[in-house]
């Protein structure tokens, strides 16, 4: 059996046993439809990753369905049945939530089948686009030198992510660079000892990530400890499911060692989130020590966070905007349908045509306010962005319950496009994602034979396309990243690419090897 199979054929089997183990945790007829539901979504998605070249020549856009699917339905049944807790559990509307996640995502894998017949592989040089990405640099191989330089120059935005104004948004743009030496482990194991010295740069990438860790605790933001770890991860794992090379013994045994490893680490982490989140109370009132000694001593205290969580769940009753959902506070914001279901409820609460005319004109004012400002003064239109501080979520539960504005709540496309367009909406997405796997596509190295690979800035995106890839906070968020957003993307890369290709050692051109991705 190959490495690709043994995953597909794990990953359906154990969602087959979630769903029994459902049945056996509850009964109710909501629970077990919810669970069907998952089940025939799920297993829709993996036979076709396992059964077609989607993964081999369409990564980035096949990872995003998949994660589309881990993140709303498949991660919130194997979660919640590891927890011995209803997978239907706490959701105002379960069957109507997992049944609109999974038409959507049906919709997606249309799309996607209809994206891969229309797109015939070419060599990296084909097409306008693909031509001037290919003459900036972006399907080259960085050396280790460039990648070191690039995280050196990100890693600082992070402290000023969180800042409102051009200040903040600047430093969001250029966050995604800290991650680049998460990549050196990846290439020097493509290109071999030539590339770099591994073991100095694994010393270095320790030192690096217990950096990264301490600036998490000092701004008291979670994300920031583990996206690195997280981008590495999903790249290992997508290459293991692009292998055809046999499973091993030898192999066998590092995945339960890691498999051990996580289970064991994974209360400690968990405890460590809540800290943070305990901790935040005084974010931005004391200093970067005061904040990381704070989170550590509550952190040492297991009482205070079990009553933390205690009381958390029991006020999410009570509440008027309820989050609770996963119990697990370190995966709560990886597994999102508590967040879906609540925007899909705020959202069906909108029946009046005032309400609806509200949302158009907020929306319309996103719209605008995702130019640049220049462009906003070039063409005449006034709006000032700091009335708009605030997401989609945020004003569906406005509209619906009356909740203050603030506080950041998360929304979704689905939600949103339900509440502006009705009936049309489907169609409308269809479009959208044909547009997302385009753009997802021209970050992959098309090799004239063999299955694609993916450019390094592709690498360092492929945790975003597994979150948000097909989806986003709202239909606004996916027009400015089509508008906007992409294009920046790509510019800061060449821009922090190109002087540092004149500061290091000459570059590789890109790795036309396919059968590097697909080691195990």
């Amino acid at each position: 059996m190959t490495v690709r199979n043994f995953i597909f054929n794990s990953l359906i089997a154990l969602t087959i046993l979630a769903v029994l183990v459902q049945c056996a945790i509850s009964l109710t007829i909501e629970n077990i439809a919810s669970s069907c539901i998952i089940l025939t979504s799920s297993l829709t998605l993996l036979l076709y990753l396992r059964n077609t070249t989607a993964l081999q020549f369409h990564p980035l856009s096949s990872i995003a369905i998949f994660g589309f699917c881990c993140t709303t339905q498949l991660g919130a049944l194997f979660v919640q049945t590891a927890a011995r807790t209803p997978v239907a559990f706490s959701l105002y509307s379960p069957l109507y939530t997992f049944g609109t996640l999974a038409f959507y995502q049906a919709i997606a894998l249309l799309m996607h089948i209809a994206f891969r017949f229309f797109s015939v592989k070419k060599s990296t040089n084909f097409g306008l686009f693909r031509s001037v990405l290919n003459w900036a640099g972006i399907y080259r191989t960085p050396s280790f030198g460039t990648l070191w330089y690039m995280g050196v120059a990100g890693l600082p935005t992070i402290l000023f992510w969180r800042y409102e104004g051009t200040l903040g948004k600047i430093a969001a743009g250029f966050s995604f660079l800290a991650w680049a030496p998460f990549l050196i482990p990846i290439y020097a194991r493509e290109i071999g000892e030539t590339y770099c010295n591994i073991r100095l740069n694994r010393l270095l990438l320790v030192l690096y990530t217990g950096i990264f860790a301490l600036l998490g605790l000092a701004i008291n933001a979670r994300g920031i400890m583990f996206s690195g770890i997280a981008t590495i991860a999903l790249l290992y794992l997508l290459r293991a499911m692009r292998s055809n090379a046999p499973v091993t013994g030898r192999g066998m045994k590092r995945i339960a060692v890691l498999a051990l490893a996580l289970l064991a680490i994974s209360g400690p982490v968990s405890d460590l989130t809540t800290a943070m989140v305990i901790a935040r109370q005084v974010r931005g009132k004391v200093s970067a020590g005061t904040m990381i000694r704070t989170t550590l001593r509550v952190w040492r205290q297991p009482r205070v966070i079990a009553a933390y969580r205690a009381d958390q769940a029991e006020a999410s009753r009570f509440s008027a905007y309820d989050e609770h959902y996963i119990a697990n506070p370190m995966l709560a914001r990886l597994v999102e349908t508590k967040y879906y279901d609540t925007a899909f409820h705020f959202a069906s609460t909108l029946t009046t045509e005032q309400a609806k005319a509200r949302l158009r004109d907020i929306s319309v004012k996103f719209a605008w306010a995702g130019l640049p400002t220049p462009v906003l003064h070039a063409l005449g239109y006034k709006i000032d962005k700091r009335d708009l501080d605030f997401s989609m979520g945020d004003y569906l539960a406005y509209l619906s319950r009356g909740i203050p504005l603030g506080g950041r709540k998360t929304g979704n496309i689905f939600a949103h496009g339900i509440a502006l367009f009705g009936p049309l909406f489907p169609f409308l997405y269809a479009l959208i994602c044909l547009g997302l796997y385009g753009l997802m596509d021209l970050l992959t190295i098309r090799p004239a034979k063999g299955a694609a690979t993916l450019s390094a800035l592709g690498m360092l995106q492929v945790w975003t396309f597994f979150v948000s890839g097909i989806t986003s906070e709202s239909v606004n968020k996916v027009l400015q990243l089509f508008v906007r957003n992409f294009a920046q993307t790509l510019l800061i890369y060449v821009l922090m690419y190109a002087p540092a290709r004149l500061l290091m050692r000459p570059e590789r051109p890109p790795i036309r090897d396919s059968a590097a991705w697909q080691r195990a």
